[in-house]
């Protein structure tokens, strides 16, 4: 399990992000959790242990991290893996709530992966947080 030994909110072991694109993603996160105590994460990795399924690996990544507090469950992980191509959103229980396991690939398909298409890593991102926190109450 990767760990994340400084607590980072955006931890871009891939270099996806410049270093004010990581700036601007953790202000947004941060300010987020201050108004709501939810928390996320964005996790960007070379590729995920072979024949493991992303969406597995995201949430045991979360679960590892300590996303979310204990008595709301209220975790988000958006995991990005660049050479594997693939993107999982994973919730908390408590975040599940509110936003679905559909609503999450919706993002994905709909938000990010155009994004992603043209390289525009950072802007896909910071559109999927927007749509997430409108969704997360």
């Amino acid at each position: 399990m990767p760990e994340n030994v400084n607590q980072s909110v955006v931890y871009d072991t891939s270099n996806l992000f410049t270093q004010s694109e990581r700036d601007s993603l953790t202000q947004k996160i941060l300010d987020f959790e201050k108004q709501t105590t939810n928390q996320a994460a964005v996790f960007t990795v070379d590729s995920i242990p072979e024949n493991e399924d992303i969406l597995y690996f995201s949430t045991q990544v979360a679960e590892s991290w300590g996303i979310g507090t204990k008595e709301k469950n209220n975790g988000l992980l958006i995991t990005i893996s660049k050479y594997d191509r693939e993107i999982a959103i994973s919730t908390g229980l408590g975040t599940e709530k509110t936003i679905s396991d559909y609503k999450c690939q919706m993002i994905i398909d709909n938000i990010m992966l155009p994004e992603f298409k043209s390289e525009m890593y950072y802007k896909g991102v910071s559109k999927a947080l927007d749509s997430l926190f409108l969704l997360w109450d």
